[in-house]
């Protein structure tokens, strides 16, 4: 019989009360129960823990060095259970800890898993680099991020971090709204090669170097006079006709500015749910894949430009997940 925390909490029950029948009262039982209890606990350490005196029984030497043992292993046993109660209480009051790249998706995200009461408080962070986001996942400083990656630049694995494909769309363009270009519903890659482009930097998984392999199989390097990752500078040189900027399918609609879909769709982006394994949702990823299914399809579906690229293609959102 492997010895257990009742049976030593029956050990101290005995020598605290100093008889068996005052024993067995206190804990609910049986004189002839605990007796025969006892006697299969002391089989078990292999040794006689108490013996008959004037008043009851008293433990013996050997019992001695038993029971105090077993109220020190009571004792850590009281203080785990206290602590992990403790760390319950606090860990359901710290607010779930989303990130996610640039654009509207995580605040959707956020927004749903609020209101589904799987998070009473939800807080985001943004950045540019999906990397840094699965590091911040890996090192426990966010529960789950909205990452992407690219064509020939598949987001590579980390460590406790589970990564969960949601849909692949294509990229845009967004062009001043009276480029000749904006005329028609789509653009040929090829016809903006004597284009000034706005790019963002590195973010180190992808972007913009498979922009720049995309307009090498159109036959041409875009010339880049601009570098930005803010919205509204970004914003301000494509209505002012000064550059073109290749972008997310869900890029906000802004006067004098037309948002179309390149011809043959020769660059895609995939969206993937990453989260902690150990987490806030590494136990219930499921309300996590369906919340974030559900903020992809929100956010999508509000882009003017990109249902119209569907109903063209006759194909539902969120369809395509694979990136070669």
């Amino acid at each position: 019989m492997d010895v257990e925390l009742r049976h030593l909490r029956v050990v101290c029950a005995v020598a605290d009360a100093g008889s068996i029948t005052r024993a067995a009262i206190g804990i609910g039982s049986t004189q002839p129960a605990l007796t025969a209890a006892v006697q299969r606990i002391e089989r078990a350490f292999g040794g006689t823990l108490f013996v008959r005196g004037r008043g009851g029984v008293v433990p013996t030497a050997f019992g001695e060095r038993v029971l105090a043992h077993a109220r020190t292993v009571l004792a850590a046993a009281d203080t785990m259970h206290r602590d992990a109660a403790r760390w319950l209480a606090e860990e359901q009051k710290r607010p779930v800890a989303l990130g996610g790249i640039g654009g509207s998706m995580v605040v959707e995200l956020a927004d749903r898993l609020g209101d589904s009461g799987r998070a009473p408080a939800v807080s985001v962070t943004t950045e540019f680099s999906p990397l840094r986001l699965l590091d911040l996942v890996a090192g426990g400083q966010l529960d789950a991020a909205v990452v992407a990656d690219y064509p020939g630049h598949v987001l590579p694995a980390a460590p406790r971090v589970a990564l969960r494909p949601l849909a692949a769309q294509p990229v845009f363009v967004a062009i001043a709204a009276d480029h000749p270009a904006a005329q028609g519903t789509e653009v040929e890659l090829a016809d903006l090669a004597a284009e000034r482009w706005v790019l963002g930097p590195s973010d180190g998984a992808g972007w913009p170097e498979c922009f720049e392999e995309a307009c090498a199989r159109a036959g041409f390097r875009p010339q880049v006079a601009h570098r930005s990752t803010e919205l509204r500078p970004l914003q301000r040189l494509i209505a002012a006709g000064r550059a073109i900027s290749p972008c997310q399918v869900t890029f906000p609609a802004s006067p004098g500015i037309a948002i179309r879909a390149l011809t043959g769709d020769p660059l895609w982006m995939r969206y993937l749910i990453a989260w902690h394994t150990e987490g806030a949702f590494g136990g219930n990823s499921d309300a996590l894949l369906a919340a974030a299914k559900a903020a992809y399809r929100s956010d999508t579906d509000s882009s003017h430009t990109y249902r119209h690229w569907l109903t063209r293609r006759g194909e539902p959102a969120a369809v395509r997940c694979a990136i070669g």
